[in-house]
């Protein structure tokens, strides 16, 4: 098998890591069957590839063996983020590739310099949606879902193009990544409704970025990528318009995120207007 070299990881503190194991437990509740999970978010910048990551990360140092597939063809920042390069200066092939037709999967599946951590690198593609919508994609996370554990899918957000649910509609389960005191309430209960529309249950959402400075407890605060705020648009993270914070809002942000179960998961999300 091929070999990538990960040369970087997110950094993570003592009470961020207690959170990531948090949920890392809490997915060994969801069944047997709940193999192939995708990582999404409604809008752009609410750390959906860290949380990804983190997930990959942590399920494999538990010793399973677990495949990420940056699913992200349009403004990935995986490669970037985790330092990604290949091993004695080979070509970087990835998901595009193979969803092209030029290669097979054993071709972009690279094992990691951690045991039982493997990962399908992606180059940026303008419109991906076509090489989604056919058969090859079925083809590799059947592949997948007999060689490991887990596979951990990274989307773009549902709210931003149609990718996301091409995606969900093939995968075994979903958890949605809801920034904290940004995101717009409407967003996060428009992109449960597209996860529902394909019969992708939601596993849990992951209440992310909690501000320690308005809350007693936090998700991984202060972590940002290079580049996030312009993700799929051309604003500034300046210029964006923040409601009156809610009730609700101030109650959600006191609690670790916890999967729940779909029905409790738009009651006290906090409302903020989106980019």
């Amino acid at each position: 098998m091929k070999k990538m070299n990960v040369l970087a990881m997110p950094k993570r503190d003592y009470f961020v890591q207690a959170e990531i194991d948090r949920l890392r437990v809490n997915m060994g509740f969801v069944g047997v069957d709940k193999k192939v999970i995708m990582v999404a978010s409604s809008v752009p910048g609410e750390g959906k590839s860290y949380i990804s990551i983190s997930i990959w990360s942590e399920l494999a140092k538990a010793g399973n063996r677990v495949c990420l597939v940056d699913a992200d063809m349009r403004k990935s920042n995986m490669r970037s983020s985790l330092r990604l390069s290949t091993m004695n200066g080979e070509e970087f092939i990835g998901l595009s590739h193979y969803l092209a037709g030029y290669v097979e999967a054993e071709d972009i599946i690279y094992a990691t310099g951690m045991e039982g951590a493997y990962i399908i690198p992606t180059l940026t593609l303008v419109n991906p949606s076509l090489l989604f919508e056919g058969d090859r994609l079925d083809k590799l996370i059947a592949q997948l879902r007999d060689s490991f554990d887990y596979v951990v899918i990274d989307t773009p957000p549902l709210g931003a193009v149609s990718d996301g649910q091409l995606i969900a509609s093939k995968c075994d389960g979903c958890i949605l990544v809801v920034r904290a005191h940004d995101t717009a309430r409407s967003a996060v209960k428009r992109s449960i409704q597209q996860i529902e529309a394909v019969k992708c249950p939601l596993l849990g959402l992951v209440l992310n970025r909690i501000d320690n400075k308005r809350a007693t407890g936090y998700y991984y605060a202060g972590y940002k990528s290079k580049g996030y705020e312009k993700y799929y648009t051309s604003g500034s993270a300046s210029s964006r318009v923040r409601a009156p914070k809610e009730k609700g809002s101030r109650v959600a942000s006191r609690k670790a995120p916890q999967m729940k179960a779909p029905q409790e998961q738009t009651a006290k999300e906090p409302e903020v207007a989106a980019k």
